[in-house]
């Protein structure tokens, strides 16, 4: 009987051993992502930042490749719930520099109206056009 729940126990170790090699590939995929996001944002030396370049490079991936890796899937699914955490060190950084607000806020506010009304448009047009794509792959 102690050898079977021996076995039991290391057969749990391997199966979480397994969850999280999953989503350890998909955080190491997300940081890789991020780390050539950066270096082409220092190698051109443009005003963008490297984690927006990264962002775009994986959405480049992943529509490229068609579907997301179980890897993926399990390491954002993982991190979704944590996302509000991820607003606090902006949110702090607003109030630390709170005298630009009172300096440039109108142009703050006109650069956010501006690209909202462009934004909501396009991302309509990006949907309609991904759901094309997607029930053309279903018919054939």
């Amino acid at each position: 009987m102690g050898q079977l729940l021996a076995s039991c126990s290391y057969w749990r170790l391997y199966l979480n051993w397994l969850k999280s090699r999953h989503m350890l590939k998909g955080i190491i995929t997300f940081l890789a992502f991020y780390l050539a996001g950066e270096f082409i944002s220092h190698l051109f030396a443009w005003p963008i930042p490297g984690s927006v370049i990264g962002m775009l490079l994986l959405f480049v991936y992943l529509y490229l490749k068609g579907s997301l890796s179980p890897s993926l899937k399990k390491s954002s699914d993982s991190l979704l719930p944590y996302l509000p955490l991820f607003i606090v060190p902006a949110s702090v950084g607003i109030v630390n520099h709170l005298y630009l607000l009172q300096q440039d806020g109108w142009l703050l506010v006109i650069a956010m109206v501006v690209s909202l009304i462009l934004a909501i448009p396009v991302c309509g047009l990006l949907m309609q056009h991904m759901l094309k794509i997607k029930t053309r792959k279903v018919v054939k």
